[in-house]
């Protein structure tokens, strides 16, 4: 407390010594002819002899000007020698007594400026500044950001055509923009379609008419103009191949010369022939089939815009003529393509329609050959053969084909996982087939699976069969009936007589009791439970036995109850359903109001009931709580802990003003220091909270209470 006396003294002696300081702010601060990168500040002066005008981006400055200092100036916006300090964003721009406007320049388009205008008594070295918040104006520079857009309809030198979209934007009153399409022709209209009679890369721009100091006047965008490529293809070029080839191995390679495009681009190649979708891959092409063939080839010139190509129009087309001659092979047939490896024998035949073979031979892919017309062939082992046939006929031709065959193992149809005998129940037994994709008889199944829930014998069949091969796998077995005992519901037995317990299912019992009869009684709260066995399968049961009482209740005697108190009231019994005059079913409820508080508590037994009567005092208790202390080491008010008369606490929190609990304690004597884990904590207001009783007569009232305190070091 001190301190801040202190502080309050020396800030009186202050202004009481600066007399001249201005009281007036300048007023009508307003601009004019503003443009991208300048603008015109003007005012009406207040009583200062001087003022000083300051500039920031983006925001109100927020830099004030210290009394008894003097600071440069200069209308160049951002000039570092006008900046306040080394680290500021607040720039001044005027400080004279002088006229009252001034010229900004070095702004940067299409930004928010904010300027304040501060009065001062211009004494040099011991100037004062009004010390009262400054008129604040927001000033944004014009925009001009030029585009277009160039639309391509067609873009080949014989008919091209174009169409142009302003896509300029400004924020400058009644801007107006022309086109200047780069060969002696301009427009004013947007969009506006446009043809060129040059070819090559063209400088179109769009222009800015309505000229602004500092705002770009143009920007320019090439138009793209293509000339037509003629196709040709020299069959005398040693590039080139010739245009009769045998079936097998064909490749037409053409030469079509070499060609530059003088712009961003490439060319596009559509070979075309009647009945063939196939196209050449860089001048060359393979037929499927012998035959005479016409292909066509068209050249497109296509231009480049980012990742996409496009056609632009200047297109030729050159007809010419191929001929493929027919494969001495292709009619190869085997007799089958797949058999079992038992007896199997595979027959290859080359048909020859045209009688025109010379030579043949067969790779049978499995290190053996023949050198016949036809062939028959038995393979040793499973697996898949790739048969080769080679074969020449009188033209020269030499031909391959291939065809493959398939020898499958002979079919495994074994299976595991099925027992001999089964007790009946509802559980999934799986069954594991060595060759998977056959079918099962003889027992419903689900998948591979079977539920053994129905007594009986049976034989279960697994079927595995194809085109080629098939054969049966055969397993017995026997599914006993299961005992099903059955104790009933559980009990509660509300007197002391023993409880009985039995059943009528055939066969050996054990109960969990170690008996072995039909019937047992019980005499205390438990889950009993007997196992049926008969021959190999067993049953179980189990049934929950409970003895119980009317139900007992006592909720306490009457009592009074602090500010701010909370009494637990407990009706806790065992099977128990709870019925409070609140409204509450639970076994426990906290009371907070005064008032009569009665519960009914049911059980299989019956019904108790009990009632307590609850008043509440208006006060706290005698409770005393400090609003303020100074931990530190000079021993005094070092502490902030409860106070009070006859008070027992229990509990004591401390929370920092983001709900953090940062002190704790339910003990008596006990209080916080200042600290949280170890570090001292800043001044400020905590929220403190508090549990405690106090005796009053015979009650014990339990009280709640909470509050601040201010922490000061």
């Amino acid at each position: 407390m001190k301190r801040i006396a202190l502080i309050l003294l020396m800030g009186v002696s202050i202004i009481g010594a600066n007399a001249a300081r201005p009281t007036s702010h300048a007023s009508n601060f307003t601009y004019n002819n503003l443009h991208c990168n300048t603008v015109i500040l003007q005012w009406t002066a207040g009583n200062g002899s001087a003022r000083m005008v300051i500039g920031k981006i983006g925001s109100k400055p927020d830099f004030k000007p210290s009394d008894n200092t003097v600071y440069s100036a200069t209308p160049n916006f951002g000039s570092k020698a006008s900046k306040f300090g080394a680290n500021s964003d607040n720039f001044i721009v005027y400080n004279s007594n002088g006229n009252n406007f001034i010229k900004i320049d070095s702004l940067l388009p299409c930004t928010d400026y904010y300027f304040t205008i501060i009065e001062h008594d211009n004494a040099g070295s011991s100037t004062q500044y009004i010390d009262t918040p400054a008129p604040v104006l927001h000033v944004k520079t014009y925009c001009v950001n030029l585009d277009f857009d160039v639309l391509y309809h067609d873009s080949c030198q014989a008919h091209n055509s174009y169409t142009f979209t302003n896509k300029s934007t400004s924020t400058i009153p009644g801007i107006s923009y022309e086109f200047d399409f780069a060969d002696g022709n301009t427009s004013t209209s947007s969009p506006v379609t446009h043809s060129y009679t040059i070819s090559g890369l063209v400088p179109a721009k769009i222009k800015a008419i309505t000229s602004v100091q500092g705002c770009p006047t143009s920007f320019v965008k090439g138009v793209r103009v293509y000339q037509k490529k003629v196709v040709f293809l020299d069959f005398t070029n040693p590039k080139t191949t010739d245009t009769i080839q045998c079936l097998d191995g064909n490749l037409f390679k053409l030469y079509t010369g070499n060609y530059t495009n003088p712009l961003s681009g490439s060319y596009g190649y559509r070979w075309f022939t009647p009945g063939d979708t196939q196209v050449f891959s860089f001048f060359q092409k393979s037929f499927t089939a012998a035959g005479y063939y016409s292909p066509a080839l068209e050249v497109t010139t296509n231009i480049s815009r980012g990742p996409n190509t496009y056609p632009t129009g200047c297109k030729d087309t050159l007809y010419f003529k191929l001929r493929v001659l027919p494969s001495p092979v292709g009619s190869i047939s085997p007799f089958d393509t797949v058999q079992c490896v038992t007896k199997n024998s595979f027959f290859f035949n080359n048909t020859d329609p045209n009688n025109i073979l010379v030579t043949f031979k067969w790779y049978f892919g499995d290190d053996d050959s023949s050198y016949t017309k036809s062939a028959t062939h038995k393979y040793q082992s499973p697996g898949n053969y790739t048969v080769r046939h080679e074969a020449t006929d009188t033209a020269g031709c030499a031909g391959k084909d291939t065809v493959y065959v398939q020898v499958k193992p002979d079919l495994i149809t074994a299976f595991t996982g099925l027992d001999t005998v089964y007790c009946s129940s509802n559980s999934f037994d799986d069954l594991e087939p060595v060759k998977k994709g056959g079918r099962w008889e003889g027992y419903p199944t689900q998948g591979d699976s079977i539920i053994p829930n129905v007594p009986g014998t049976y034989t279960m069949m697994y079927i595995v069969k194809d085109t080629f091969c098939e054969d049966t796998a055969v397993q017995s077995f026997r599914i006993d009936k299961s005992p099903l005992p059955d104790l009933g519901n559980d009990k509660v037995i509300c007197s002391e007589d023993p409880a009985l317990l039995y059943t009528n299912e055939p066969g050996s019992k054990l109960w969990n009791t170690g008996e072995i009869t039909d019937t047992i009684y019980v005499h205390a709260t438990g889950t009993y439970s007997v196992e049926v066995k008969l021959g190999q399968c067993p049953g179980v049961d189990s049934a929950k036995v409970t003895f119980s009482t009317t139900p007992r209740v006592n909720l306490g005697s009457d009592t009074i109850l602090c500010k701010g108190g909370s009494l637990k009231l407990i009706a806790t019994s065992p099977q128990g359903n709870y019925l409070w005059n609140t409204g509450n079913t639970d076994s426990v409820i906290y009371a907070f109001n005064p008032g009569k508080y009665v519960v009914s508590v049911t059980n299989p037994c019956g019904t108790s009931r009990d009632s307590i009567f609850i008043n509440y005092q208006s006060d706290y208790c005698d409770l005393f709580m400090a609003n303020a202390f100074t931990p530190g080491n000079d021993l005094v008010n070092n502490i902030f802990m409860p106070r009070g008369r006859n008070i027992t606490v229990t509990s004591f929190q401390i929370y920092n003003r983001w709900g953090e609990l940062i002190f704790e304690t339910n003990r008596d004597g006990e209080g916080w220091d200042g600290k949280f884990n170890g570090d001292y904590c800043p001044d400020g207001l905590y929220i403190w909270k508090l549990h405690y009783n106090t005796v009053n007569g015979p009650y014990l009232k339990k009280n709640n209470a909470f509050g601040q305190v201010l922490l000061i070091r």
